[in-house]
Order: C-alpha cells, then structure tokens, then sequence
C-alpha cells in the first residue's frame, strides 16, 4: 500500500474514531479516566494542529496547564502518527471496558450459580 494510501485510510479510521468519542455517553461504563482524556486530548490537537503553539499557562492553572502539558508532549510527531495513535489508544479504552464489562458479567453468573 502506498503511503498516501495509508494516510487516507488512518485519516478515515481517525475520523471513525473521533465519531465514537463524541457519541459516549455522559455517564456510565465507558467514561475515560481524566489520564485517558488527557492523552486522548494531546493526540487530537497534535493530529488537528501540529505541534503545540501555546504558552506554557501557570500551573495554577491546573486545567489549562494539564491540557497544555498533554499537548506539548507529543511535540515533533507527525499529524499521521498521532491519528494512528489517537485511534490505537480508543481501541485500548474500548477492549478494556468490554473486559471490564465481561469479568462483571461472569463474575455475576458465578456468584448466582455458585448459590444455588
């Protein structure tokens, strides 16, 4: 496969993937930790903008610092590697809340058959 070819399919599977992120729910099993947003929020705005063109906020800040911080440290990769990574990295997320999710649901079909 060519490299634009490639490029065209992560820019696609990007796409996918920042329509799944924005279709979560509000609240319920599938709610990244803050870590996760964090990494999530540095790879969209190094896929989206490139390298960090901020000023460093006032760690007061804690917020605006934490976002600046998630973005600054993916500084000098490619917009192409921090979709693939961006995509890679909501895979995780998404497998590991399903295995979350299925050791719940054996757990609870083990507890149930176990008494009866």
């Amino acid at each position: 496969m060519s490299s634009s070819n490639t490029s065209f399919t992560t820019q696609i599977r990007f796409a996918r993937a920042l329509s799944v992120v924005r279709s979560l729910p509000d609240r319920g099993a599938l709610q990244p930790t803050a870590t996760e947003k964090l990494n999530l929020y540095g790879l969209y705005k190094q896929a989206i903008q490139g390298d960090c063109n901020m000023s460093r906020p006032s760690s007061k800040q804690v917020g605006r610092y934490a976002k600046w911080k998630a973005w600054e440290r993916r500084r000098g990769l490619s917009p192409v590697e921090a979709q693939k990574l961006y995509v890679n990295a909501l895979i995780e997320l998404l497998v590991e809340v399903n295995n979350i999710a299925y050791m719940k649901y054996t757990n609870t079909n083990f507890a149930i058959l176990t008494n009866l």
